[in-house]
């Protein structure tokens, strides 16, 4: 509160005296007795230096410059409630949602306006990136994470296990041939990280020795792997393939081998359990459990064929 301004409780009982002409009535609508809205002005009156109200013996009138104080601070306290009011109709109306890059852009972000269809009373601000967003200080309201699904005082819903395996452009396939088998993966230039390479081979029974040291291209997301492996044309990507579900249904990206290396993490849904109940999480978290058997059916057989086909 800046010094030159009395104090908030006495200006707020001075603006409801002001507009209810009577002590008594203004006591009961803030829960006070008589005598301390009559402290309060008395206060204010002190601070001024001049009186606000002349008393009579049934009600009090406002003096000529408790008038014009009086004008100020009523168009005071309504900017102040229209403004909570546009903050508390943001705060029942606006979805703010983290995740993390490449599922916000290859899951989410394309699936959100079925959600916002779905609640067409809801706004849905999303976040990109890999910062872990401070949920219970309202950074957002929900996170879309990678983890062991447990973040301390949160409630987090498993979505479905974060797994790994080569997905290779249909036009490499066209252009080199078919992928008979794992081996044949080396025929490409090899994008992401090479531990998750090596223990792809290693579950196929393969020597991960026949790997390169390094990987030919390692990027910041699986979706610039992806991109760069579609715009060479000669390369297969260690990648998460149900990031990748929708361009694999649509024929390009081929998952040439259908098994996936499971990884110790997984994707949840991460919220505040006090806040459960509220219209806008509720509507999300409903409508999000039921996603993951999209994935199912977007990742069709045809993903997966035959060897030699």
């Amino acid at each position: 509160m800046p010094k030159s301004l009395p104090p908030i409780q006495a200006i707020r009982v001075f603006e409801t005296a002001a507009r209810l002409g009577n002590f008594t009535r203004t006591g009961e609508e803030l829960g006070m007795t008589q005598a301390a809205v009559s402290y309060q002005i008395k206060q204010l009156e002190d601070r001024l230096g001049f009186a606000v109200f002349d008393r009579k013996p049934r009600h009090v009138e406002l003096t000529a410059r408790g008038a014009r104080l009086a004008s100020g601070t009523s168009e005071a306290f309504r900017l102040l409630e229209r403004t909570f009011e546009i903050v508390r109709d943001e705060q029942d109306h606006i979805l703010h949602i983290s995740a993390i890059p490449t599922f916000c852009n290859n899951w989410l972000v394309p699936r959100i306006g079925t959600f916002q269809m779905e609640n067409p009373d809801l706004a849905v601000r999303i976040e990109s990136n890999r910062d872990i967003t401070d949920i219970k200080a309202g950074e957002a309201d929900i996170a879309l994470r990678s983890g062991y699904g447990y973040w301390e005082g949160l409630e987090a819903r498993k979505l479905f296990d974060d797994t790994t395996a080569p997905l290779v452009p249909t036009a490499a396939l066209q252009r080199l041939g078919p992928l008979e088998k794992p081996e044949d993966l080396l025929k490409l230039r090899l994008f992401g990280p090479l531990p998750w390479w090596q223990a792809w081979f290693e579950e196929q029974g393969l020597d991960p020795a026949l790997l390169p040291a390094r990987p030919h291209l390692e990027l910041e997301t699986q979706t610039m792997e992806i991109s760069a492996a579609i715009a060479t044309g000669d390369a297969a990507c260690m990648v998460t393939p149900i990031y990748f579900a929708e361009q694999i249904a649509a024929g390009a990206l081929v998952q040439p081998f259908a098994h996936e290396s499971p990884h110790t993490h997984a994707h949840y849904m991460v919220f505040d359990p006090e806040r459960a109940n509220e219209p806008k999480i509720k509507a999300f978290v409903q409508w999000m459990l039921f996603q993951p058997m999209a994935f199912c059916l977007n990742r069709a057989p045809k993903a997966f064929p035959e060897a030699g086909g």
